[in-house]
């Protein structure tokens, strides 16, 4: 019997526009962005995407610009149908969404 979960979810978490100032390295990975548009974190978990976001505030496992600079977890306009089958499922549509996102000239960081 396997311990691995049988959901997987992508989120997006809307970040603090201040970040595409203040991180050299999240500006210079989004040179199509547009000011004005969002500044997001994307990623995938086997928790909901509040508990996924809840860690991510509290330190555990976190990335340092959804940690930092994380206001909410985004619904709206999120091109995404959760949940997933599987990580590998979860991952594949985690790269999708964040490219679906820089076309549409956001500030996206994944991983």
């Amino acid at each position: 019997m396997s311990d691995e979960p049988n959901q997987y979810y992508v989120y997006v978490i809307d970040l603090d526009k201040s970040v595409i100032l203040n991180e050299k390295s999240f500006r210079d990975a989004n040179p199509q962005y547009v000011e004005g548009k969002p500044c997001v974190y994307v990623g995938q978990s086997y928790l909901t995407p509040r508990e996924r976001y809840e860690q991510h505030k509290s330190g555990v496992r976190s990335n340092k610009y959804a940690k930092q600079y994380g206001r909410w977890v985004k619904r709206k306009n999120i091109p995404d149908k959760n949940p997933h089958k599987s990580r590998g499922s979860a991952e594949k549509r985690e790269s999708e969404v964040a490219e679906i996102l820089k076309n549409r000239k956001w500030a996206v960081w994944m991983k």
